[in-house]
């Protein structure tokens, strides 16, 4: 209702407007100064509002947005051009005494003033009512937040204070942020070099803070969720996220040297313990944080493989574990870090509403940096005439998208149904402005699952194989003898929507892997991490 009676009014006093000057028109003998009135009359209402009819038609069939307001701007606009043309034609007829000289000139203009007032405070009055909702959506962002926030740990079982004491030894020592530092190809470089030994060498106290935190129940960073910043474009990151990424590498490092070093029992335990520490980081509040747990608990499944080629029967008791299965077993949810992103979105949008973060810091879609749209422009507009909607839509779709991945992981469905759900979706948002900003940033749990699973599952299967080679002497030659003694059954192919994984056994060993998110068997991951075009396949190795 608010939107309609803005529009009204600016009819209103656009056609006030034209009214007034044809009133002085008709009043004024030369003849030059009343075809400049005249022109005043109609043009000035055309010249305001034309750039917003073009503006929204941009946002209409040039963005596709489906909140676009094109059709009331038209129609304010022909309303204000045709009432214009009427105004004149009455009030400039071809008589001896035109109408519009007996018409109230003083009191037309005192109209038009009240009339333009009308419709700012209009506006002014929509901009409250919003930044009223934002009051609202925040609320219900903080109760998301809280409904899913870990709780504070006990002093003696919070792991933040020693990964802080770890991470200030880890940013002092700047060789670590070369490219060529072995932390950041943890999983695939030699750790038989002298760069490794003396990271290690170097590192051993920061090693010892890690293994103790790792070894501690919970960890909270204290983060301020209700402050989403943005720079570049982008959420910025966590102060902890680069030094994690590094604690991460030095761990599997020193599991991968302790395994080389024929210590498996002090191996896995790092395999363990890199499986905490990714716990703690996808328990953080942050999502970021979660994204380094999550392919910290890929380097914890990817370290594995070679340390289970060295059990023997002498450290057999190591693969008991239970924490080793919880390793192999339990992938970190995704629906906690849907929800964190959801909350964070809302907080962002609300911040647009309430005025508090300007447009300038989102990030365009390359389709409003094609139509060379300015941001700051529009802060303005988008709070009082597109929030709303875009937080409509985003709670609508991470709704759905929830839903999606909560049929991924209580229900089994295929991946070629998710796709086809996920593709309908994502169609979705595209008619929104922040499209860009808030969405993309919960798109990627959902087509990344089924990769953390894929390497789940594998590592399942190697780890059942093991255990057969330590009670018969020697690897299995087929997956027969794995069921069911120590597999209920082969574990299914996350990317298809029927079957299970694909195993292939040679004289080097085991080679278990999904076809990956293109559904097609590419022969297997490449080895040593080389990347080869075409080959998505997602998998773990296990020598003889």
């Amino acid at each position: 209702m608010g939107h309609f009676l803005f529009f009204l009014a600016v009819v209103v006093a656009c056609l006030l407007w034209s009214a007034a000057f044809t009133a002085a028109a008709a009043r004024t003998r030369s003849g030059w100064i009343r075809r400049g009135l005249i022109v005043v009359a109609m043009a000035a209402p055309v010249l305001a509002i034309a750039p917003w009819v073009f503006i929204t038609a941009m946002f209409a069939f040039g963005l596709w947005l489906e909140t676009n307001w094109f059709g009331p701007t038209l129609t304010t606009a022909l309303a204000v051009v045709i009432g214009g043309v009427w105004i004149m034609r009455a009030g400039l007829s071809p008589r001896a005494a035109p109408a519009a000289g007996d018409w109230p000139l003083m009191r037309l203009v005192a109209m038009f003033v009240l009339t333009t007032a009308v419709a700012f405070g209009t506006l002014w009055l929509i901009d409250t009512s919003i930044q009223n909702e934002m009051r609202m959506v925040r609320i219900e962002a903080a109760q998301i937040m809280q409904s899913v926030a870990t709780p504070q740990p006990l002093l003696d079982d919070d792991a933040a204070p020693l990964y802080r004491q770890a991470f200030e030894l880890l940013e002092a020592d700047k060789e670590l942020d070369q490219k060529n530092t072995p932390l950041f190809d943890a999983t695939d470089c030699d750790v038989s070099t002298a760069a490794v030994t003396d990271v290690l060498a170097r590192h051993a106290v920061t090693l010892d803070l890690l293994r103790r935190a790792a070894d501690r129940r919970g960890c909270r960073f204290i983060r301020d969720w209700s402050r989403p910043a943005m720079a570049l474009g982008e959420f910025d990151l966590p102060p902890e996220f680069y030094s994690m990424r590094k604690a991460l590498g030095l761990l599997t490092l020193a599991a991968r040297r302790t395994a080389a070093a024929g210590d498996v029992v002090a191996a896995l335990a790092d395999v363990v313990r890199l499986h905490r520490v990714a716990a703690h980081a996808v328990d953080d509040d942050d999502p970021d944080m979660q994204w380094i747990g999550w392919h910290a608990n890929i380097n914890a499944l990817k370290t594995l493989p070679p340390i289970l080629a060295r059990i023997t029967a002498v450290n057999a008791t190591a693969i008991a574990d239970p924490w080793l299965a919880d390793v192999v077993h339990r992938p970190q949810s995704l629906l906690r870090h849907m929800r964190l992103q959801e909350a964070r979105g809302l907080v962002t949008l609300t911040k647009l509403g309430e005025g508090t973060m300007n447009f300038h810091d989102l990030p365009l879609t390359a389709r409003n940096r094609a139509l060379g749209l300015d941001p700051a422009a529009l802060s303005i507009g988008y709070r009082c005439f597109f929030v709303t909607a875009d937080i409509r839509a985003f709670r609508a779709l991470l709704g759905r998208w929830q839903h999606v991945v909560q049929l991924t992981m209580t229900t089994g469905v295929g991946p070629s149904q998710i796709d086809r759900n996920v593709k309908h979706m994502s169609e979705l948002p595209r008619n929104r402005i922040c499209r860009d900003a808030l969405i993309e940033m919960a798109w990627h749990p959902i087509t990344r699952g089924h990769y953390w699973e894929a390497y789940h599952r594998a590592a399942e299967v190697l780890l059942a194989a093991t255990r057969a080679r330590l009670k018969t002497g020697s690897l299995p030659e087929s997956t027969d003898s794995l069921v069911p003694e120590f597999l209920i059954a082969l574990p299914a192919d996350p990317y298809r929507d029927q079957g299970p994984l694909t195993v292939k056994i040679d004289a080097a060993g085991w080679l278990v892997y999904s076809v990956g998110p293109d559904g097609e068997d590419d022969g297997g991951p490449p080895q040593d991490a080389e990347h080869v075009d075409g080959n998505d396949d997602v998998g773990l190795r296990l020598s003889r």
